[in-house]
């Protein structure tokens, strides 16, 4: 049971959160997840709660207001390698 959470600053319109959550369902449809098993939540928060970089690490463009941190807690204790990590334009820097 993989557990979704999407970290967006408010505000977001109900179009959008969808979109994003149907993206990534797909996604772990695709990997094996049976299309049943959805358990997502949307964490909507002010600016001044939630803070990111718009060029880190050397973003070929600014992340915007849209910025969306997805969180997927796949397993109870398991841990993420550095290899399981990307940054923007899928780069992986701690390989």
């Amino acid at each position: 049971m993989p557990l979704v959470t999407l970290t967006v600053r408010k505000p977001k319109d109900a179009a959008f959160k969808h979109k994003v959550l149907d993206a990534v369902h797909t996604c772990l449809v695709a990997t094996g997840v049976p299309a049943a098993d959805l358990f997502q939540r949307v964490l909507e928060l002010d600016a001044d709660d939630f803070r990111f970089d718009p060029g880190y690490p050397d973003a070929a463009t600014a992340r915007s207001e849209d910025f969306v941190l997805i969180e997927i807690l796949w397993s109870v204790g398991k841990e993420t390698g550095w290899e399981n990590w990307a940054f923007a334009g899928g780069r992986i820097l701690h390989a």
